[in-house]
């Protein structure tokens, strides 16, 4: 049984589109979660009405991402009767997948168990690029790099040379998750990770306990890029570059960037100047390329 676990926030259309894919999936042994967090466009009264089968959780608007998963996560664990593992599929709104998703990330776990199965991410609009195939990185200078990088952030040109990728965390679009697991290393950390990075700290709390982190390749995503949250690299002004520590939609924000230098770095204080150096050089070089091609 896998229970699909789906946070969202007033994108009707988005979640629409995203409970259709799953509608129509060939493995059929599932339930979806979705937890809506205080929405006023009408998602629930979408939901109750086009996916009456739906169990549909309501929030107040103030769970964000990370309570949100971890209330259909608790509604999940509660219903884990019948034979067979049990798995929970952490999944945003802002997806596509084709009808052998499911099957498709079962068979990966089958093959690499015990793991958590990662789904690879592509752009809904353009399918060859690449956006996303597992990472590497250390942690004492907070060095790191997208694993899409060694593929040139090519699908095709990854299905071409790996069925799978090993990353060192994976993200929770599209991440499926044995339920053992939450009882080993517990659930996502709400307190220090409200919104972002309580993914990344969740599966290196996993990775730790055991468990191989899998990206496999025939699991795809196709994430509707434009839709994403604040995205630094996305030609940000200098304002809403700074805006950006502090705001709880961006994953630059200081508060959540400082909890996991200190629970999870090596060099602790360190690492955390390293990180928050690393993000504003970058900033400053894309600003500098961005004016000499205008």
């Amino acid at each position: 049984m896998i229970s699909v676990v789906i946070p969202v926030h007033n994108r009707l259309d988005y979640t629409r589109q995203c409970l259709n894919c799953l509608m129509a999936q060939t493995y059929r042994d599932f339930r979806i979660i979705v937890v809506d967090d205080g929405s006023t466009d009408g998602t629930d009264l979408m939901i109750e009405t086009e996916f009456p089968e739906v169990v549909l959780i309501k929030g107040d608007g103030n769970l964000w991402w990370t309570e949100a998963t971890n209330v259909g996560i608790r509604y999940a664990m509660k219903q884990t009767d019948g034979d067979g593992p049990h798995f929970v599929l952490t999944l945003n709104d802002d997806t596509i997948v084709q009808p052998d998703y499911l099957q498709s990330m079962l068979n990966a776990w089958q093959a690499h168990k015990p793991c958590l199965i990662g789904s690879v991410s592509v752009d809904s609009e353009n399918p060859e690029r690449l956006e996303y195939a597992g990472s590497a990185f250390e942690l004492y200078t907070a060095g790191g790099r997208h694993l899409a990088e060694d593929y040139q952030y090519s699908y095709a040109n990854l299905i071409s040379k790996a069925d799978h990728v090993e990353s060192q965390s994976l993200p929770g679009r599209g991440t499926l998750i044995p339920m053992e697991v939450f009882a080993k290393v517990g659930l996502f950390n709400a307190e220090k990770y409200a919104h972002y990075m309580a993914d990344i700290e969740f599966s290196i709390r996993a990775r730790k306990a055991g468990y191989r982190l899998i990206v496999d390749a025939k699991s795809i995503v196709y994430e509707i890029v434009r839709a994403t949250g604040i995205q630094v690299e996305k030609g940000l002004t200098f304002k809403q570059f700074i805006n950006s520590f502090t705001s709880i939609k961006s994953p630059t924000n200081l508060t959540v960037r400082y909890n996991f230098a200190i629970e999870h770095s090596r060099t602790k204080h360190l690492y955390f100047c390293f990180d928050i150096g690393r993000i504003c050089a970058g900033f400053l070089l894309r600003k500098i390329r961005m004016s000499r091609v205008g």
